[in-house]
């Protein structure tokens, strides 16, 4: 049973993983492209990982959902190698962003792998994240705080696909999504109602390997299709503040992967981070079925960066 982290981070890099004013930008535009990525040591890990991932679990679509969970009894997602993207969901530079930008008490509840083959990757339409309810705000709050940290495995630019982000956009909250079963140029069957949304103003999310984007779930934002001979594959985490829910009330998404049934979001495990818990109703035991090491490990971890990161 693991019971320490195995990635380390500096009080100097723990304070300016992201900078204030980096931070206001976030809290102004819904986005943010830190300078500051993880350390080489650590995107050589990332990058090794996501590629082993690839290489054991053939037959998977272009998006991998929660790859941070291991293939094992009572799992319904999940891949092989998921034990070591745990790790990175866990990685004290990615939780040091969230924490500058959304606050000290952290759950991480979701991730995915993003990968557009080259030449064939298909365009992601404008949407907001929060299309899904899986946060819901705490008391008081009329917003949930949430933020998706997307870590660039690839080079990522304008030609093989890259996130854009239109400034802004999420300010009044959710926006209208039309959806159409019948499109086919895209991976998701719906896109945000464009009206009042300026797209003109949409800024391309270029990264290195091991650089980083962090955004809102109202920011308004997609992806053209790579028609480039290169790949653009991206790992990506959610983070919440723990004032807030994850609703376990809400119906069911399709599981990732070839001949894998539909996997309730219900079901999925969360594990607080950092901080502490601050919402009684957050549940961390379901669907946590023989993962006490990734909970042991999370928990070390949890203890360890608290002081760091206060």
């Amino acid at each position: 049973m693991a019971t320490a982290a195995i990635f380390e981070i500096s009080p100097d890099a723990a304070g300016n993983t992201v900078t204030a004013e980096e931070v206001a930008a976030f809290e102004r535009d819904g986005f943010v492209l830190p300078k500051r990525g993880l350390d080489a040591g650590s995107t050589r890990f990332l990058i090794d990982t996501v590629e082993r991932v690839f290489t054991d679990n053939p037959g998977w679509p272009s998006i991998i959902r929660m790859p941070h969970v291991p293939i094992r009894d009572g799992q319904t997602e999940g891949v092989i190698g998921g034990e070591d993207i745990f790790r990175i969901a866990i990685h004290p530079t990615l939780v040091a962003a969230a924490r500058k930008l959304i606050g000290p008490n952290l759950i991480m509840w979701g991730g995915e792998i993003f990968a557009k083959p080259a030449g064939t990757g298909k365009a992601t339409p404008w949407h907001q994240d929060c299309y899904n309810p899986a946060v819901k705000a705490g008391p008081g709050r009329p917003h949930p705080r949430s933020v998706m940290i997307w870590i660039a495995v690839d080079d990522v630019a304008a030609d093989n696909g890259c996130l854009r982000f239109v400034p802004g956009s999420g300010t009044n909250g959710r926006i209208e999504h039309i959806i159409d079963n019948s499109r086919t140029d895209g991976i998701l069957n719906f896109e945000v109602d464009k009206q009042g949304v300026d797209f003109d103003k949409a800024v391309n999310a270029e990264l290195e390997p091991g650089h980083f984007s962090c955004h809102d779930v109202f920011v308004v934002h997609g992806a053209n299709a790579n028609t480039s001979g290169r790949r653009r594959a991206g790992l990506t985490f959610h983070y919440m503040d723990a004032a807030d829910l994850y609703d376990r009330s809400f119906g069911a998404a399709k599981a990732a992967g070839e001949g894998r049934k539909p996997a309730p979001l219900a079901a999925r495990p969360i594990w607080l981070v950092l901080g502490e818990n601050q919402n009684a109703e957050n549940d961390f035991v379901t669907g946590h079925q023989n993962l006490a090491d990734l909970d042991a490990l999370a928990e070390a971890n949890r203890l360890r960066l608290n002081p760091l990161l206060s």
